[in-house]
Protein backbone atom coordinates (compact mmCIF):
# COMPACT_ATOMS: atom_id res chain seq x y z
CA UNK A 1 0.00 0.00 0.00
CA UNK A 2 1.23 3.35 -0.94
CA UNK A 3 1.10 6.28 1.30
CA UNK A 4 0.01 9.48 -0.30
CA UNK A 5 2.16 12.57 -0.20
CA UNK A 6 0.22 14.76 1.94
CA UNK A 7 -0.48 11.97 4.47
CA UNK A 8 3.87 11.90 4.74
CA UNK A 9 3.46 15.25 5.27
CA UNK A 10 1.35 14.61 8.48
CA UNK A 11 3.80 11.99 9.42
CA UNK A 12 6.78 13.73 8.71
CA UNK A 13 5.90 17.81 9.93
CA UNK A 14 5.53 16.73 14.11
CA UNK A 15 8.64 14.74 13.56
CA UNK A 16 10.95 17.80 12.87
CA UNK A 17 9.57 19.86 15.96
CA UNK A 18 10.26 16.36 18.27
CA UNK A 19 13.66 17.14 17.28
CA UNK A 20 14.16 20.21 18.18
CA UNK A 21 14.33 21.71 14.47
CA UNK A 22 12.24 24.15 14.76
CA UNK A 23 12.91 26.44 12.08
CA UNK A 24 13.34 23.38 9.43
CA UNK A 25 9.77 22.62 10.53
CA UNK A 26 8.40 26.12 9.42
CA UNK A 27 10.31 26.25 6.25
CA UNK A 28 9.23 22.89 5.25
CA UNK A 29 6.28 23.85 3.51
CA UNK A 30 8.48 26.82 1.43
CA UNK A 31 11.46 24.20 1.02
CA UNK A 32 8.73 21.22 -0.66
CA UNK A 33 7.36 23.93 -2.89
CA UNK A 34 10.57 25.21 -3.74
CA UNK A 35 11.65 21.41 -4.49
CA UNK A 36 8.89 20.53 -6.93
CA UNK A 37 8.91 23.70 -8.79
CA UNK A 38 12.91 24.01 -9.55
CA UNK A 39 12.68 20.14 -9.60
CA UNK A 40 15.26 20.01 -6.73
CA UNK A 41 16.42 16.06 -5.85
CA UNK A 42 15.06 14.94 -2.31
CA UNK A 43 18.99 15.17 -1.66
CA UNK A 44 19.51 19.26 -2.65
CA UNK A 45 15.81 19.82 -1.10
CA UNK A 46 17.19 18.00 2.37
CA UNK A 47 20.19 19.83 2.67
CA UNK A 48 18.39 23.39 1.83
CA UNK A 49 16.22 22.64 4.64
CA UNK A 50 19.12 21.53 7.07
CA UNK A 51 20.80 24.30 6.02
CA UNK A 52 17.99 26.96 7.35
CA UNK A 53 18.05 25.44 10.79
CA UNK A 54 22.18 25.62 10.70
CA UNK A 55 21.95 28.42 10.29
CA UNK A 56 19.39 29.93 12.65
CA UNK A 57 21.15 27.59 15.22
CA UNK A 58 23.80 29.46 14.37
CA UNK A 59 22.46 32.71 15.18
CA UNK A 60 20.69 31.57 18.13
CA UNK A 61 23.98 30.67 19.81
CA UNK A 62 25.82 34.02 18.94
CA UNK A 63 22.89 35.72 20.70
CA UNK A 64 23.30 33.60 23.79
CA UNK A 65 27.34 33.93 23.53
CA UNK A 66 27.15 37.87 23.54
CA UNK A 67 24.14 38.02 26.03
CA UNK A 68 26.00 35.63 28.42
CA UNK A 69 29.52 37.53 27.57
CA UNK A 70 31.99 38.29 30.43
CA UNK A 71 34.25 41.10 30.11
CA UNK A 72 37.74 40.39 29.87
CA UNK A 73 38.73 41.86 33.45
CA UNK A 74 36.80 41.67 36.60
CA UNK A 75 33.75 44.29 37.18
CA UNK A 76 34.94 46.02 39.84
CA UNK A 77 38.43 46.34 38.44
CA UNK A 78 37.37 49.65 36.58
CA UNK A 79 36.30 51.30 39.79
CA UNK A 80 39.43 50.41 42.14
CA UNK A 81 42.21 53.27 42.29
CA UNK A 82 45.67 51.68 41.84
CA UNK A 83 48.52 53.54 43.88
CA UNK A 84 51.52 55.29 41.63
CA UNK A 85 54.12 53.18 40.68
CA UNK A 86 57.14 52.98 43.59
CA UNK A 87 54.58 54.43 46.11
CA UNK A 88 54.21 51.68 48.86
CA UNK A 89 50.66 50.60 49.32
CA UNK A 90 48.75 51.22 52.71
Amino acid sequence: MQMSEARRYQQLRPHLPYLKLNDASEALPRVLDQARSERLSLTAALERLLELEVEASEARRLTSRLRHRQPPYPAGLLLTRLPPPGSKAA
